[in-house]
């Protein structure tokens, strides 16, 4: 039988690991941000509008700059995925 084996994560190699654990840790509306982020960075990496590694860039800046809220109701997270998704299209334009 083929054996399995495990590693720590690489979250210096995989920066977007890293953010997520990140996210996680402050919780609030930033799994919401970088979720969003994340979408509006894959969709314009398959469209070739950035690179590989420019998507942690995006991810990154977007939780540094979209208003943290640490007890988010519907409401916000409606609107923290709005601005998110507005800052990221404005970072890649």
């Amino acid at each position: 039988y083929p054996e399995l084996t495990f590693e720590q994560p690489d979250k210096t190699t995989f920066k977007n690991l890293a953010l997520a654990f990140e996210a996680l840790e402050k919780g609030g509306n930033q799994p919401c941000i970088l979720n969003a982020a994340n979408e509006i960075a894959v969709a314009a990496f398959l469209k070739d509008q950035v690179g590989f590694l420019e998507m942690s860039d995006i991810i990154e800046q977007s939780m540094q700059r979209v208003s943290f809220i640490k007890k988010p109701n519907y409401e916000d997270y409606v609107a923290t995925d709005a601005e998110t998704r507005r800052l990221a299209l404005e970072m890649i334009n």
